[in-house]
C-alpha cells in the first residue's frame, strides 16, 4: 500500500505556509489556520488511505487551527478524529471543552463541530480518522469528545501500536487488505472508546464502570453466536437482566437494540466486501443472527434505507 508523503521544505520558502494549508485542507480537513512561522514553515504530513479509514501522522511548528461553522457547512465529512501527540503537546478547545494532550493521551475530536487545535511548540502526532457512521451510535460517545484520554497498556496502547505499525511498514500490505485492515482499525478504535466512556461518570461505582466495557466486548465478540441475548449475557457477567437494563440506559439504545444494531454493522461490512460477493445475502443475515431473511431485509431497509442486496450492489458499482 501507498504512503503519500508531502514535505513543505520542497517547495520554495514563500510558498511552503500555503501549500501546507491546501494539502492538509484536501488531505484532512478544511480550517483557518495562523502562524508565527509563517515565513520559514517546515512542516510534513504523511496519509495512508485504508478506504473507510485514513492513517495520517503530521509533524508542524506552533500554529492555530480553527474549524469554524462556516467551513463546517462548506465541507462536512461527518467524521471522528482521533489524535494522539507522538511529540509535544496539543491544546485542543472544543464542544465547549478545554484540554492539553500529550504523547501519554489522546483525544476524540469531532470534525462536525467548530473548534480550535494550537500548538505553543512544534509537534508530531497521530491521526485516525473514522465515520461516524462506522462506530457504534450512542449518545455517550459525546462523553469522551476534546477529553484527554489516557492510552494506558490495553485497548488504547494496542490502537496507537497498531496504527504505527500499518504507517511504518505500509508497503508490507496489499491494496487488497484495505478492507480487512479498516475493520481491523475500526474495532480497536471502538472498543478502545468503548472503555472509556464511562470512566468520568462520578456518579457511578468503579465496579460498574469496569464491567460495562466488558460486556460490550463480550457482546462483540459473539455477534455471530445466535444464542445472544440480554439474558445471555447478564448470566456471563453474574447480573440481574435488570440491572443489565441499567447499565445501558445511556447508550442511546436498549442492549436488545444494541446487538441489532451491531449485527447490522457487521452484515453491511460483509455486503461491502469484494472477497464476499459470491456468498447469498441471506447467508450473510443468517452468520451475524438475522435467520429469518425477510426480517433481515426489513431490519437492514429499516436502519440503512436500502434493502441489503441493493446496498451490496450501489458498492459493488462504486
Amino acid at each position: 500500500m501507498f504512503v503519500a508523503r508531502f514535505r513543505t521544505t520542497d517547495v520554495s520558502h514563500e510558498l511552503r505556509f500555503a501549500a501546507w494549508h491546501e494539502m492538509t485542507s484536501k488531505a484532512l480537513i478544511s480550517t483557518a489556520v495562523t502562524s508565527d512561522s509563517v515565513d520559514d514553515f517546515a512542516a510534513t504530513v504523511s496519509v495512508l488511505d485504508l478506504g473507510a479509514v485514513q492513517i495520517s501522522t503530521v509533524a508542524y511548528p506552533p500554529l492555530r487551527a480553527t474549524r469554524t461553522a462556516r467551513l463546517i457547512r462548506g465541507s462536512d465529512p461527518d467524521l471522528y478524529y482521533v489524535t494522539m501527540p507522538l511529540r509535544g503537546k496539543l491544546g485542543v478547545s472544543h464542544v465547549d471543552r478545554e484540554a492539553d494532550v500529550d504523547s501519554g493521551h489522546f483525544v476524540v475530536i469531532d470534525t462536525s463541530r467548530p473548534g480550535v487545535v494550537a500548538n505553543q511548540e512544534p509537534v508530531e502526532h497521530l491521526i485516525v480518522q473514522v465515520p461516524r457512521s462506522e462506530l457504534p451510535k450512542s449518545r455517550a460517545l459525546s462523553a469522551v469528545v476534546a477529553r484527554p484520554l489516557p492510552i494506558g497498556k490495553g485497548m488504547g496502547s494496542l490502537m496507537v501500536n497498531v496504527a504505527r505499525q500499518l504507517m511504518h511498514s505500509a508497503e508490507e500490505y496489499r491494496p487488497a487488505d484495505g478492507k480487512r485492515l479498516t475493520t481491523v482499525v475500526i474495532d480497536l478504535v471502538a472498543s478502545t472508546l468503548a472503555g472509556h466512556l464511562d470512566e468520568d461518570d462520578t456518579t457511578r461505582d468503579a465496579g460498574q464502570r469496569l464491567l460495562k466495557p466488558r460486556i460490550l466486548d463480550f457482546i462483540e465478540k459473539r455477534l455471530s453466536d445466535p444464542a445472544l441475548s440480554p439474558p445471555a449475557v447478564a448470566a456471563a457477567h453474574n447480573i440481574s437482566v435488570r440491572y443489565l437494563h441499567l447499565l445501558f440506559r445511556d447508550q442511546g439504545l436498549t442492549v436488545a437494540g444494541w446487538i441489532r444494531e451491531r449485527r447490522l454493522d457487521r452484515c453491511r461490512r460483509d455486503l461491502r466486501d469484494a472477497e464476499l460477493s459470491g456468498r447469498p445475502v441471506h447467508a450473510i443475515g443468517a452468520h451475524w443472527g438475522f435467520p429469518d431473511a425477510t426480517a433481515f431485509s426489513r431490519a437492514f431497509k429499516q436502519t440503512f434505507g436500502v434493502p441489503p442486496g441493493d446496498y451490496r450492489r450501489q458498492h459493488a458499482e462504486s
